[in-house]
């Protein structure tokens, strides 16, 4: 008796399961179409929004520093300072660029970066392209060893004056 009702459930969810999703696959799949339009749409939007965002900020130089635990303190309080006052300070928060209203073009430079090495970057703009250069084994063997901070400042102000740089080291 319970195998039979057991069969029964089952069969009464099959009945009304299946009929119910292909049902709603039919109502959807009209939509997709305009679902990719719209998305299409919205990436031509954002480049060029993003185009006109690197145009406005041509010169600008960033560096971008993240949330890791054994580093963030050091960075805001440590080299931070040290950097000079046009150079746009970007904290990235897990996945989360904090960056005010230009955070999804930040966003896209940070993802864009081909040989992640890892935080901090230094990002700087010329020309329409982002440079970029990690800083990362500087940052790391000054903060752990407690050695002077100059020379990893040396390195930033060298890569954010040169043009055309594209450094890696």
């Amino acid at each position: 008796m319970k195998e039979l009702l057991r069969k029964a459930s089952e069969k009464a969810i099959l009945v009304i399961i299946v009929p119910a999703v292909l049902l709603v696959a039919v109502v959807l799949l009209p939509l997709v179409p305009f679902l990719l339009l719209y998305a299409y749409f919205s990436d031509k939007r954002f480049q060029k929004h993003y185009q006109q965002f690197l145009a406005r900020m041509n010169g600008a130089c960033f560096f971008c520093y993240n949330s890791r635990k054994s580093s963030v303190e050091f960075a805001r309080d440590v080299v931070v300072p040290e950097l000079a006052a046009s150079v746009h300070v970007v904290f990235v928060d897990g996945n989360k660029v904090v960056a005010g209203v230009d955070s999804d073009y930040i966003s896209k430079m940070l993802y864009s970066i081909k040989e992640r090495k890892g935080f901090p970057y230094l990002l700087k703009i010329e020309a329409g392209r982002v440079l970029d250069l990690s800083v990362n084994n500087q940052f790391y063997s000054i903060m752990i060893g407690r050695k002077p901070i100059m020379p990893l400042v040396d390195i930033i102000n060298l890569f954010f004056s040169t043009k055309g740089c594209v450094c890696s080291s």
